[in-house]
């Protein structure tokens, strides 16, 4: 039984972010815009990423390349805030979907702590349960959205709307909004720990391959019945596009799938970056109580939780600094996926006595360097494209700093001397090969 789950438990994983109610918001907006393009130039990086990152342990692989400060800085300063920010306004949405759609005498703020209690339950209860209840969130989210394509598919839309989606030419920012709209699945490697790294590859382009199926048929569907001029100008596109295929049903079939990828998306988030500061505990980066030292990484889960919570109750979610700190931390995401091809680009550099791995061939150079230079660049264009770009930068310039701090006490903190930890680790290693 465990040989049939992991793979889909992976699988379930790796989608999560990209069946949140903010991506499908995105990839609506972009389906109004020309979304084609942005898809198949998403695919094709995450898909270059996936076949050169730094899988499936990623701490240590950027520990060879930039230290232990460089590491924690570069691991610390996207996630965490993500997390904490995309959980505030999932689960928000989620209440207020929960009370426009299905019952609307129950207060939208409280189903969304109730999701929240429940979300840091199920994961302080352990990495089985959590990745249990995911295959079914992202199951029903998926699910719901192709019953959505199928019934679009068999249905008439609009004469006047019905035109087939070509491939236009976007505004270079869409291209940026196109992988931002599918990041997520670089931190399936730590709640699938048991994968190599030829599996995680494999899983990962089969997630990544699903959902950008799924998205094209999914915003080839909402243009169709909807038409670009609203899906470009709505904070709802997604709930615009069901109630215009299957009307009201289609709003409580919607519902089910935004609830649903609320609870997977914000799930992963929790699940993995706690496991993630876990690893982290375990190369000398965080002290051991982060999770080396404790069977269940309950204090980054509950350190989250407390912090999502707080922002819902004093009143932070749907503010503009949430919204402008959710985009900032999702471009310093991908800016960090770019970094990460830039220790192979250094070669005859020494990290804990060995060589760094760098590449072998011209032809990997290029991919690095590809990826290096066009992460960073397009998330310099969604900055220089921002609706309040000086804002922006202020939100970035934040949580780098707040990373900043964190990585730093993070490392003074640790319990054992990082020489120590690390060849304690590598004799691990050593005997488990």
């Amino acid at each position: 039984m465990k040989g049939i789950l992991t793979p889909i438990t992976a699988l379930a994983w790796l989608v999560a972010m990209m069946l949140s109610p903010e991506a499908l918001t995105l990839q609506g907006n972009l389906a109004g815009t020309g979304f084609l393009l942005p898809l198949i130039v998403a695919l094709a990086l995450h898909g270059l990423h996936i076949a050169a990152g730094p899988w499936p342990d990623e701490t240590g692989r950027l520990m060879d390349g930039f230290g232990p400060g460089g590491t924690s800085l570069l691991l610390l300063v996207a996630r965490p805030a993500v997390a904490i920010c995309l959980a505030t306004a999932t689960l928000v949405t989620a209440g207020f979907i929960f009370n426009e759609v299905f019952f609307y005498w129950f207060p939208n703020f409280g189903f969304a702590a109730l999701l929240l209690m429940g979300l840091l339950a199920l994961n302080l209860a352990g990495l089985r349960f959590a990745g249990t209840a995911q295959i079914v969130f992202a199951a029903t989210a998926f699910v719901g959205l192709t019953g959505l394509v199928l019934a679009g598919l068999y249905g008439e839309p609009p004469e006047t709307i019905g035109a087939p989606p070509g491939i236009d030419i976007p505004a270079l920012k869409n291209l940026g909004l196109g992988v931002v709209a599918l990041l997520g699945y670089d931190l399936v490697g730590y709640t699938a720990r048991d994968l190599d790294r030829r599996r995680t590859q494999w899983f990962m382009g089969i997630g990544i391959a699903a959902a950008g199926v799924l998205f094209w048929a999914w915003n080839a569907t909402a243009l169709a019945y909807v038409g670009p001029e609203r899906l470009a100008d709505t904070t709802i596109p997604h709930l615009l596009a069901a109630k215009a295929v299957m009307g009201s049903t289609g709003r409580f079939v919607i519902g089910i799938v935004v609830i649903a990828g609320a609870c997977a998306a914000v799930n992963f988030l929790f699940q993995a970056v706690a496991q993630m500061m876990a690893a982290m505990s375990e190369r000398g980066l965080m002290p051991a109580i982060t999770g080396v030292s404790t069977p269940r990484p309950w204090l980054p889960l509950v350190g989250m939780a407390g912090l999502t919570g707080l922002l819902m109750a004093v009143g932070f979610a749907g503010s503009d600094w949430l919204d402008v700190s959710l985009r900032a931390g999702l471009i310093l995401w991908m800016a960090g996926i770019g970094l990460t091809h830039l220790p192979p680009l250094m070669p005859g550099r020494r990290q804990n006595d060995h060589p760094v791995q760098t590449s072998r061939s011209v032809s990997g150079t290029m991919v690095h360097l590809a990826l290096l230079a066009t992460m960073t660049t397009l998330g310099t264009v969604l900055i220089l494209t921002d609706d309040d770009p000086g804002m922006l930068l202020r939100a970035m310039l934040a949580l780098v700093t707040m990373a900043a701090v964190l990585a730093a006490a993070g490392l003074m903190a640790a319990r054992r001397p990082l020489k120590q930890h690390h060849k304690t680790l590598s004799s691990k290693e050593g005997v488990s090969s």
